[in-house]
């Protein structure tokens, strides 16, 4: 039975037509997003599960194969299935306004070198026996669970100074309009005495 939605349709991956296989890639449903967003697998572990490719996992290591950081490797941070995108840990760039932006890679310029395995699911049906030569260490984990605790505070603290600078710019524009409004009484007070006076 072929699966349809309203813009979606498994019939579309068949065709040869360029403007259907990025439509079919777009408007997929999140459950078909899961499987695009797969990368090659390193020889080590083709040998020990038998396949070429996998879905890719945050916590997983990965080596960018093509590009400006190619050769460098780390732990997936994040993963945007919506736009297919990867992300790895401490590979970001800082733009002309200050700001640090973590860099996108597409899933096909990756090569998992190991797995995150905290879920021994993932790979069940692979029939895999030692998980040494597979898996991401504890520690590089840890580091990644560290540096995310250190990010989320940081977001807290210009959260917070943030909303103090908009308090205080708050109470200045406050003061100013009260003092502003204290002129015009007085002048208003003066311009009726001198109208008594006359």
């Amino acid at each position: 039975m072929v699966q349809r939605t309203e813009n979606w349709s498994r019939e579309w991956n068949s065709s040869t037509k360029p403007s259907k296989q990025r439509k079919y890639r777009r408007n997929a449903p999140m459950h078909v997003k899961d499987k695009l967003v797969s990368a090659n697998l390193n020889q080590v572990l083709r040998d020990e599960l038998g396949t070429r490719s996998l879905p890719v996992r945050i916590g997983d290591r990965a080596k960018v194969m093509r590009g400006d950081e190619k050769g460098v490797e780390g732990i997936v941070s994040n993963i945007d299935r919506e736009e297919e995108k990867v992300y790895i840990n401490n590979l970001d760039r800082q733009r002309t306004d200050g700001t640090v932006r973590e860099l996108p890679f597409a899933p096909s310029n990756l090569q998992l070198q190991a797995l995150n395995l905290e879920n021994p699911d993932r790979i069940e049906k692979y029939e895999v026996d030692d998980f040494s030569d597979i898996q991401v260490e504890e520690e590089e984990r840890e580091e990644l669970e560290d540096e995310d605790e250190d990010e989320m505070m940081q977001q807290m603290q210009q959260k917070a100074e943030a909303r103090e600078e908009a308090q205080d710019s708050e109470e200045e524009e406050v003061e100013e309009t009260s003092d502003a409004e204290s002129e015009d009484s007085e002048e208003e007070t003066e311009e009726v005495e001198e109208e008594e006076e006359k």
